[in-house]
């Protein structure tokens, strides 16, 4: 009892980290290029008893699994990002851009850290001087250009447009030569080497080799941008509010396990 106990509070503590999963996909759904998280489920190494000695050597050898018991430990639950593309939403906004691409991502700058971001909706904030301004996250994180730097213009300029290739143009005013930046973009070639880091930001484990390709010179030619449209979270209500009541059934069913464990140890203390 005190084994089955034990396996059950090991998988209970797992099936809560995925009701968080969830629950943050669920409060996440209108978030732009938000990337819905994935959870499956593997067991844990299981503990061989050989308490079976059998003297029959014909039925020993058709035996067609171990002898003796094999019994597990619980399971644990593994999380993977959604790298499903978003819908498409327009917005006529000339700063809002949506990837048509469901692999790459804008680089920013997070607390002198290097992140990468789906967010496609873009601001303008003053600069070091009162001439400047810079091009930021919605959470306020400067966007880089393709050399890692942050994107800072002259003030001095009517509108700005992004073509599909991640170009930026600001159109000068008074026949000023116009500026022009190609933002930050990167092609993650494996999903499994993003780490989420909050406020819709993204690392890559350096671990993964040929996790990451930067989109410049020719590569910029893959780039797929369309200014004046975001991309909207992928995630699909009806699987997580489907997968929450599955999970809350099987933290029950732990639960109760537990209970009966609990109550046969009772059982048991009371045989005289």
């Amino acid at each position: 009892m005190l084994r089955t106990m034990i396996n059950a509070a090991v998988s209970m503590n797992e099936v809560q980290k995925q009701l968080d999963i969830i629950s943050n996909n669920i409060a996440n759904s209108e978030t732009t290029g938000y990337r819905a998280k994935n959870t499956r489920f593997s067991e844990l190494i299981r503990q061989q008893f050989n308490q079976v000695d059998e003297k029959n050597e014909q039925v020993a050898n058709s035996r067609l699994t171990p002898a003796g018991l094999r019994l597990g430990t619980g399971t644990m639950v593994n999380a993977s990002i959604n790298s499903l593309q978003g819908s498409i939403k327009q917005t006529g906004r000339d700063l809002d851009v949506a990837f048509g691409a469901p692999s790459q991502y804008l680089q920013v700058n997070a607390g002198g850290n290097i992140r990468y971001t789906r967010d496609g909706s873009l601001y303008l904030q003053p600069g070091n001087n009162r001439n400047q301004v810079q091009l930021v996250t919605s959470e306020g994180y400067p966007i880089l250009d393709e050399n890692g730097n942050a994107i800072v213009l002259n003030a001095n300029f009517r509108d700005i447009s992004i073509d599909k290739n991640g170009r930026l143009t600001a159109i000068s005013r008074d026949n000023q030569p116009n500026q022009q930046v190609n933002l930050g973009v990167v092609q993650v070639n494996n999903s499994s080497a993003l780490a989420s880091e909050g406020d819709n930001l993204f690392s890559v484990d350096g671990t993964y080799q040929g996790a990451l390709t930067a989109l410049n010179g020719a590569n910029r030619e893959a780039i797929q941008l369309q200014q004046g449209a975001l991309e909207t979270s992928n995630v699909d209500m009806s699987k997580e509010l489907t997968d929450l009541m599955t999970t809350q059934r099987s933290y029950q069913m732990n639960s109760r396990t537990i209970t009966m464990g609990d109550q046969m140890l009772g059982l048991i203390n009371t045989i005289r």
